[in-house]
This record gives structure tokens, C-alpha cells and sequence, in this order.
């Protein structure tokens, strides 16, 4: 059965509230891993959710977070990124990121990369990141 809310979305489809914004990835070679960064801008009155990310560059493609504890810092896969309504959330080196693992190619300064970006309101997001070093 259909909510109200369901059925008005229906009716009345809203326009993409999520933009992303400056998206780019790290150089690497074929069967190593980089990262991807960019800044995902929510202009909606809803909260959305990325919760999956794909790629055919990747064998896998995750979620990562970094952390600290004590002295010591590393990273881990997380199962979503949560962006408010009306905010931004920044995906940048040293914090929450895309992990591209086991390339199936190389990945040279200036190349375009191809992502899916799976939203839980906003659904499928097709992007072009390019290649650079972290400036």
C-alpha cells in the first residue's frame, strides 16, 4: 500500500536535489587502489543517503572513513554517508572517501573515470571524476 507521501512524489517527481560538486581521483595503476574525493550539495528539505557506489574501473569499490585512535590512524569501509537537508558533505583526503580497489587499468593524470553513485532519495547519480594529484 502507498503512503500519501509516496503517491505525492509520484505525482509530482521533484528535481535532483543532490549535485556533486568537483569530483576527482587519485592517479594509480591497473590492480592497485586509489581514491576518490568530492563534495555532495543537498538543496532539498530531506536528509538523503549515499550507500553504494560502483565503477567497472574497480573490482571493488567501498565506502571508506579515516580514524584515529591514540596514535594510531587508518581507515574503514562504512555502509553510508548521511548528507543533511540544505547542507554539503565533503568527501577529501584524510577523511570520508571512495576506495577503487584492484584496478582494472591504469588511471593517468587527466583521465576521466566513470561513477555510479547510489542515493536512497535521489537514486542513481552518473559522474565523471578526473584524474589529478592532491592539490
Amino acid at each position: 500500500m502507498y503512503s500519501i507521501l509516496t503517491i505525492l512524489f509520484l505525482l509530482f517527481p521533484q528535481e535532483n536535489q543532490i549535485k556533486i560538486n568537483d569530483p576527482w581521483v587519485r592517479p594509480s595503476s591497473e590492480k592497485m587502489a586509489t581514491a576518490l574525493y568530492f563534495t555532495i550539495e543537498n538543496s532539498g528539505s530531506l536528509a538523503d543517503t549515499l550507500f553504494e557506489v560502483s565503477s567497472d574501473i574497480a573490482e571493488k569499490v567501498e565506502l571508506h572513513e579515516t580514524y584515529s585512535d591514540g596514535d594510531m590512524m587508518g581507515m574503514r569501509k562504512t555502509e553510508m554517508i548521511v548528507i543533511g537537508a540544505s547542507s554539503s558533505f565533503e568527501l577529501k583526503p584524510g577523511g570520508y572517501h571512495i576506495m577503487l580497489m584492484k584496478l582494472k587499468k591504469d588511471i593517468n593524470a587527466g583521465d576521466e573515470v566513470e561513477v555510479l553513485l547510489h542515493f536512497k532519495v535521489a537514486g542513481e547519480i552518473n559522474i565523471l571524476a578526473v584524474a589529478r594529484k592532491p592539490s
